[in-house]
């Protein structure tokens, strides 16, 4: 990058994210779904990656309308994807081993466990993270990330893409959950 005085403070910016500095997104506006089917969380999307390796994580909040409806992932890049490791986790319910349904807020002093699904397939309308079994209270925000890395050998758009498990059951992505990009090599 050649600085000059009409160099602006964007360009520094995307300068500085293709050497390593996070690209953060935040949802502005809540994401719901009441489908099976899996749409693109566009608020969360990574545009115009280059050739390279990248880190990702989606910290998310999921709220869930019944306790028995869970929600399920999908990663998907636009272009084309040389590797690719995602993992979707979350706090489950369980003390010593995952029940596959998501807890809320506890406080034992023995710990509690974390559950967790992953691929190496990319996915749209069929997300391959999820889905689990519930959640420990509905209309509440659950805590879950969704991160790794993928490799990637031209331009294209990093997705996440959500559904819900149960149709008619709606799931919400709350206002708050981000996506934090970082090129790697």
């Amino acid at each position: 990058l050649t600085i000059s005085k009409s160099t602006t403070m964007t360009e520094i910016q995307n300068y500085l994210q293709t050497i390593g500095m996070p690209k953060i997104l935040s949802l502005g506006t809540a994401y719901t779904n009441s489908t099976t089917t899996g749409t693109e969380v566009t608020g969360l999307s990574f545009n115009g990656l280059v050739a390279g390796t990248y880190y990702i994580c989606w910290p998310l909040l999921m709220q869930s309308a019944a306790t028995t409806t869970s929600v399920k992932f999908g990663v998907n890049y636009t272009g084309t994807v040389t590797r690719m490791n995602m993992t979707a986790q979350f706090p489950s319910a369980g003390v010593s081993a995952a029940t596959g349904t998501w807890e809320d807020e506890v406080n034992a002093t023995t710990g509690q466990v974390w559950a967790y699904a992953n691929t190496r397939t990319e996915t749209t309308t069929a997300p391959n993270l999820g889905p689990w079994v519930g959640v420990t209270a509905a209309n509440v925000d659950h805590f879950c990330k969704v991160e790794g890395v993928v490799v990637v050998s031209n331009i294209g758009d990093l997705e996440l893409w959500c559904g819900s498990e149960v149709a008619s059951s709606q799931i919400t992505l709350s206002i708050g959950s981000s996506g934090i990009l970082i090129k790697m090599a």
